[in-house]
């Protein structure tokens, strides 16, 4: 229902939303409000064009949690899902990422760099990276290499939404005493997942943001690929939605 809801209510249903409005209105020969739909449609089109929105709305969630040095050593790395186009994925046989695929990438690379830690990936399941992080690559692999032989991979697919993220794993892999862990999530993502992840009593993450969307300098300038400015929009007002439905509904903290 909430997938539905946002689905109709995101920037870029509603232009549409007031397009369709409009031919129906032009069909009833109401003539008056097809214009003013219309002229209210190619107003929201050009601010797209000229006002760096993402840079007004996504920017402060991507700087609510600033990247930290990383600490010598880690005992795991936590990627959360989002960024592996699924379908494409089994129907090609080759992993295909998404907007989000620097959380894959940065996984791949925090493997190499802390070769002892275990990689938890949530709402993605194993078949999807079967020819990956792996020992031996076939002609279609990604990532591969001693340092994943042996490795402790865990994919915990089940889970759905950020807050599942949290309760899944700290049900499935949870942490240590003592043990030091990185989230991985995209920066405009990661506080509301930091958040979550706190709230259910997973304290000692380290957040490693990624995939960032704004430059922070809102900086006027012409930028025509309305449809990757709309895109952007949709996630970073979304983001803002959700999480405020967390606030609410407690499963976040105040």
């Amino acid at each position: 229902m909430s997938e539905t809801l946002w689905a109709l209510l995101q920037p870029s249903s509603l232009l549409v939303l007031a397009l369709a409005l409009a031919l129906v209105a032009t069909w009833l020969r109401w003539h008056a409000l097809a214009a003013s739909l219309l002229t209210l449609v190619l107003a929201a089109i050009a601010v797209t064009v000229v006002l760096p929105l993402t840079e007004w709305i996504a920017g402060p969630l991507e700087e609510r949690v600033a990247p930290v040095p990383l600490p010598p050593s880690v005992d795991g790395v936590l990627v959360l899902g989002g960024a592996v186009e699924w379908r494409i994925t089994a129907a090609r046989d080759q992993l295909t990422l998404n907007d989000a695929g620097e959380r894959i990438a940065a996984a791949a690379a925090l493997a190499q760099r802390y070769p002892e830690a275990r990689l938890v990936f949530t709402g993605v399941f194993a078949d999807a990276f079967w020819q990956d992080f792996r020992l031996q690559g076939t002609d279609r692999s990604l990532w591969f290499g001693p340092v994943f032989e042996g490795r402790d991979l865990r994919f915990l697919g089940d889970a759905r939404s950020t807050y599942e993220d949290a309760i899944t794993a700290l049900r499935e892999s949870p942490p240590a005493p003592g043990e030091t862990w990185l989230l991985v999530t995209s920066a405009m993502h990661m506080p509301r997942a930091l958040a979550t992840f706190h709230t259910q009593g997973w304290t000692t993450l380290v957040p490693y943001p990624v995939d960032y969307r704004s430059s922070g300098t809102a900086v006027p300038s012409l930028d025509w690929d309305v449809a990757r400015t709309l895109a952007d929009l949709d996630q970073a007002v979304r983001e803002w939605g959700a999480l405020e439905v967390y606030r609410r509904t407690g499963r976040i903290a105040p």
